[in-house]
């Protein structure tokens, strides 16, 4: 009984996928007509925790833990500050989040936010205390967490799939190496919606087979923890690194960091490297930072760009905002961020738009097989195509394809994109954006949460979201901004201008009470 219903639908999604294409805007919609299923708390085993003890043999635990004033929820400029105060090094504080990790995340009822930890941390942070700071860079010492799609050599990359769970790169991704070059420690991978959350329509965000479930801290199990960069979005928001690396390719940066009341930074389109990073849509894939600030997602972002010239510079100016012409898109919550605009002296324009009207799936189902074949024949993956990893998974579904995995038995039939059609909606999709900028005269146009990343994403548009306090339900929301490709630094500014108004960021306790239980 249980594979007829499963057989049936199969033939059923295509089906729908077509009409929703055609009606409703793509995965959006469909995310919203099919609900995932509840979230359970799942974690699968893995060798965190041991490598987390190797590392920490020896180490003064409660000597470490005492410093946790001077690092918890500190910006990255506070942690450096401190170490040059020599209050704090790094090597303290890549064993604070290390025993974070393991007390908060890999235990029976943790977050489950973390699918590697590098086995190399701590050597690394002690290396950077003996060379020192020399060259005043931001990152220098500063421990990451890189979401488990981004190739890095010594530590498994599996973009959450079962099949790739001990894939070991030959060489990094170049955003990696960038990073390293600009002094940052690499402290582990985070956790992802598996396959950037287009495995099927039923699977709760943050699940992947082989980790598990990732929660929101905020209400472990009842509020989704979004996304697919589920597990970078709780790493920040609740301390288990210095900051986060993600990716989007709609919402994906965005949605989870408003969610975990955090900052995601999604760049203009390739500004910082997607090369090394397992792909979904070529057109859209982003990598960007997740972090606790403004200053401090700025400040990675800075760490991940090879071109110093892309660098952006925060201008400190309390009416960043004043005058500024903001379009404001439909969705809830809406009267709530007009009143905060408008109170910080910027020019409000009420645009009408309904999501429905970008599509964002045809780019996926188009994209994806082609781009994942590509992607496995260059970095020698074991898979070498999604027809290869659907007859892979069909082995053991209730393991490796627990929730189905439709979206991707779809595009597993496309071998080759019609190149004609993503260029028509791309094309459609940026006259409707820069329409709303050139019209209204805008310098920027804002929503809440993740409600108009389509129309950003599409373009290759940056795109921000800033903690915007709670809504009704009392789950953490988020203020977004985009401006029109390249103009980066102008958002970055309007969003730091629109957080020091309001110092709304949430921090999250709930988790701590499910984990002491």
């Amino acid at each position: 009984m249980k594979d007829n219903k499963r057989k049936g639908f199969k033939i059923i999604v295509p089906v729908l996928v077509i009409v929703l294409l055609i009606a409703a805007g793509g995965l959006y919609m469909m995310k919203k007509l099919f609900s995932p299923a509840k979230e359970s708390v799942i974690m699968y085993e893995s060798k965190v925790i041991e490598n987390i003890d190797n590392q920490l043999k020896g180490v003064d635990i409660e000597a470490v833990r005492s410093k946790e004033s001077l690092i918890l929820d500190k910006s990255i400029e506070e942690l450096q500050t401190s170490i040059k105060k020599g209050d704090l090094n790094y090597e303290t504080l890549t064993a604070f989040y290390l025993d974070r990790i393991k007390h908060y995340d890999k235990v029976a009822k943790g977050v489950n936010a973390v699918a590697e930890v590098n086995p190399l941390a701590m050597q690394e942070a002690r290396d950077r205390d003996k060379s020192k700071n020399t060259e005043n860079m931001p990152l220098f010492g500063m421990p990451l967490l890189i979401k488990d799609n981004i190739n890095t050599k010594n530590i498994a990359t599996s973009g959450g799939t079962y099949a790739l769970k001990d894939f070991l790169p030959k060489e990094n991704a170049p955003v990696i190496d960038t990073l390293i070059k600009n002094g940052a420690i690499i402290l582990g991978k985070a956790n992802l919606s598996e396959l950037a959350y287009f495995m099927d329509i039923k699977m709760p965000s943050g699940y992947n087979a082989k980790s598990g479930q990732t929660h929101n801290p905020f209400a472990p199990v009842t509020i989704s923890p979004a996304g697919s960069s589920s597990g970078s979005a709780v790493a920040a928001a609740i301390n288990l690194s210095a900051a986060a690396i993600g990716t989007e390719t709609t919402g994906s940066i965005i949605a989870p960091a408003a969610i975990q009341s955090v900052v995601g930074f999604k760049p203009s389109k390739g500004l910082i490297s997607t090369e090394g990073v397992l792909p979904l849509s070529t057109t859209m894939d982003t990598v960007g930072p997740i972090a606790r600030s403004v200053q401090d997602v700025v400040a990675v972002f800075n760490a991940s760009v090879s071109d110093q010239n892309k660098r952006i510079v925060i201008e400190v100016n309390s009416e960043g905002l004043k005058g500024k012409r903001i379009g404001l898109l439909g969705g809830e919550d809406n009267e709530k961020l007009k009143e905060n605009l408008q109170k910080q002296g910027a020019i409000v324009v009420d645009l009408a738009f309904n999501a429905k009207d970008v599509e964002n799936l045809l780019l996926m189902q188009q994209e994806f097989g082609p781009a994942f074949a590509e992607y496995a024949k260059k970095y020698d993956l074991p898979i070498k195509s999604l027809a290869e990893l659907v007859e892979f998974n069909k082995k053991d579904e209730d393991r490796r394809a627990k929730y189905g995995m439709g979206l991707v038995e779809d595009a597993a039939k496309i071998e080759k994109p019609d190149q004609a059609q993503i260029d028509a909606l791309v094309k459609k999709t940026r006259a409707m954006a820069e329409k709303y900028f050139d019209d209204n005269k805008l310098d920027a146009i804002a929503f809440m949460d993740n409600y108009g990343s389509a129309l950003a994403c599409i373009p290759g548009y940056p795109e921000i979201t800033v903690p915007f306090g709670k809504n009704n339900k009392q789950e953490p929301v988020g203020a977004t901004f985009f401006s029109k490709a390249g103009e980066d630094e102008k958002l970055v500014n309007l969003a730091f201008a629109f957080e020091s108004a309001t110092k709304m960021r949430q921090i999250p306790e709930k988790y701590k009470e499910v984990v002491s239980k």
